[in-house]
This record gives structure tokens, C-alpha cells and sequence, in this order.
């Protein structure tokens, strides 16, 4: 199925990202996780896409593998770093020969030790023109992202949901967010998407935090907030892993019931290609979802 039609029923759908890993051990540690994870029903599960070829190849294996040996639905993250649109038109037939049918489109990061974004030659600068090259090719659906706190890079918000705009516009089906740990920041970015006609499914990302040090890097990476109030019990539980784990567990089953309860399309997890944490958080909302359906 595609995002148009997951997304479009009267029901939540839960999907999952994953890494790929960039080590054997890693590929194998997944592998032997993959059906567990799956055990979970999400309708979807997501593969990012590394820079510079460090893990390209491993996005459409894995990708596949859960596509034709397991046949959930998945989507293959595809980003401009460093391909050319002729290489880029490559890895769409390669994507589409291997039955999957969504694609994540995203400008990506810098690659390591590059301080900036370079756009690749003839290639792509932005996600929107992106979107117009899948559009063009065909046999896709795309999500893209949304940043209910703005994009790190963005002067501001407004000019940021302008650059969404333009990726709707260009072809994309699906907002997938970025993480965040206050809802009220992804209730205010739906009204203000709304109010521009950007009108498409929006479906928040959450992230559970199971380490301080960890959520502290990533979030001051891509520009996220972690409230002062969580923030405090996690550094006053410091000392004890398991409270850690448990303070970031109820705090996401907390943000997804809430979710849930506000008509939400979906929940997009970023499970960090683990299970124990991610199994106990839909074990919480379980009764939330049975209401939805």
C-alpha cells in the first residue's frame, strides 16, 4: 500500500523508522529483531538513507527484506546528497524494481565533516526539487518532513512552512514531523499548515528518550526542545538508568495517547532499531488504538 492510502483510512496508523546499521553485527542484531518489530503490526516501516554512500546500499536491502520477505509495506528514504539527478533517476528504478512503492524525500545532512550543505553537481539543493523528480518518474508515493519547532537552518518558521508549502505543491502526499516532546509545538504546526492550505496528512514523530546524554546531542543536532520540567526528572534520575528509560517511556506513551485521542492520521516512531522500549510503549497505548478503530 502507499502512504495515500495508509494514511487516508478512519483508523491511526502506527509506522516505524529504522536505520540502516553499518557494521555486520549491526545487520545481523537487526535482522534477528526485524520480526519482533514486526510482531508490533505497524503498517509501515521506514529506512534511512546514509550520505555519501556509507549505508545506500543497506536502505534498499533492508528496505526489500521487509517488503518481500516479511511483506509489510516500507518506505526507502532517498535524500540530494551527493547524487547527481541521472543517479538519482538510477536508485528510483532500483527502488521500484524491488516492489517498493513510498519514498521519504529529504535534502539530507551534510555529510561527515562537512560543515554545510554543498548542493552535488547536477544535482539537487532542496527536498522540493526532489519531490518534483519522483513526481516525474513515477510509482511513488512521498512524505517529507515537517519541523513543528522550525528547521535548524531556517530563518524562521514562517519561511520554513513555505518551504514545506512548496513540497506539497511539488508532489508530496505526507508530513512526516520531526521529533519533539511537547505536543502543544505539534498542535500549533498543524493550525499554522492549515492555515497556509497545506492540507495533506500530517503525522507526528516521536522519539522515546532512553539516554540523557544521547537525546541531548540529537536534539541539539536538528534544533529540538526538550521541556524543562522532563528535562529536570530525567538529570534528577541521572544515577539510575532504569528510571531514565522509564521517565522517557511513559513520557512518549503519554505524547502518543494524547495523539491518538486528538484524531492524529498516525504515529511515526523513531524505535532506533531496538524493540524492548518501543514493544512496552504500544503495550501502553494499546487501549488508545482499539478505541480508534
Amino acid at each position: 500500500m502507499r502512504f495515500s492510502e495508509i494514511y487516508t483510512g478512519s483508523s491511526p496508523s502506527i509506522s516505524f523508522e529504522l536505520f540502516p546499521p553499518n557494521t555486520d553485527k549491526g545487520i545481523k542484531e537487526l535482522e534477528e529483531r526485524l520480526p519482533k518489530l514486526i510482531s508490533l503490526n505497524p503498517s509501515i516501516i521506514t529506512v534511512t538513507y546514509g550520505a555519501m554512500g556509507s549505508t545506500r546500499e543497506k536502505t534498499l536491502e533492508i528496505a526489500s527484506m521487509i517488503r518481500n520477505r516479511y511483506g509489510v509495506d516500507t518506505a526507502h528514504h532517498l535524500t540530494c546528497v551527493g547524487s547527481s539527478n541521472v543517479e538519482i533517476e538510477k536508485i528510483l528504478n532500483d527502488i521500484h524494481d524491488n516492489g517498493i512503492e513510498n519514498i521519504v524525500a529529504l535534502r539530507g545532512d551534510p555529510p561527515k565533516g562537512q560543515a554545510s550543505f554543498v548542493k552535488p553537481e547536477n544535482g539537487y539543493g532542496h527536498a522540493s526539487e526532489m519531490v518534483s523528480h519522483i513526481v516525474n518518474h513515477g510509482g511513488f508515493d512521498i512524505a517529507v518532513a515537517g519541523y513543528p519547532e522550525k528547521h535548524i537552518e531556517a530563518i524562521d518558521l514562517q519561511s520554513d512552512l513555505v518551504n514545506l508549502k512548496n513540497k506539497v505543491l511539488n508532489g508530496a502526499n505526507l508530513i512526516i514531523t520531526q521529533l519533539y516532546y511537547d505536543n502543544e509545538d505539534f498542535y500549533r504546526f498543524v493550525s499554522l499548515c492549515r492555515s497556509l492550505d497545506i492540507n495533506v496528512p500530517i503525522v507526528p514523530g516521536l522519539m522515546p528518550i532512553l539516554n540523557i546524554d544521547q537525546i541531548k546531542r540529537i536534539t541539539s543536532m536538528c534544533g529540538a526542545s526538550i521541556p524543562v520540567q522532563l528535562l529536570k526528572k530525567l538529570e534528577d534520575a541521572s544515577s539510575d538508568e532504569s528510571k531514565v528509560y522509564e521517565i522517557g517511556i511513559e513520557h512518549t506513551a503519554s505524547q502518543a495517547i494524547d495523539l491518538l485521542q486528538h484524531g492524529v492520521p498516525g504515529i511515526h516512531f523513531y524505535v532506533l532499531n531496538r524493540y524492548f522500549h518501543i514493544a512496552e510503549i504500544m503495550d501502553r497505548i494499546k487501549p488508545t488504538l482499539a478505541m480508534k478503530k
